[in-house]
């Protein structure tokens, strides 16, 4: 798996973010997973994808954060990649992305 994929993707995803936040205070659950499916697109077809409608408190950092967690599938070189993720729900960046497979 190439890391400039991933940061390709967190670069979109900030961007698309600072938008979204412009136009409105919060993001639904459906918004934040859009945002997640607009940045993975960018190097690879999507295959599948999940987020909980509910709002959790999440802390990286030495930080909290209320957002919501999902799950992404897609393709790379013929390859799949699971990953799971946090977006924030005030900003709609990707707080934490860990592969899972």
């Amino acid at each position: 798996m190439k890391w400039t994929h991933v940061a390709t993707g967190f670069a979109l995803g900030f961007a698309s973010a600072y938008i979204i936040q412009k136009k409105q205070s919060s993001l639904s659950s459906s918004d934040a997973l859009q945002l997640v499916k607009q940045a993975f697109k960018q190097n690879g077809t999507i295959d599948g994808s999940w987020i909980q409608t509910t709002s959790k408190l999440h802390q990286a950092q030495g930080l909290t954060f209320e957002g919501y967690s999902g799950g992404i599938i897609r393709t790379v070189d013929n390859q799949q990649e699971h990953f799971e993720f946090f977006v924030d729900k005030s900003s709609g960046a990707i707080i934490d992305l860990k592969l899972i497979s």
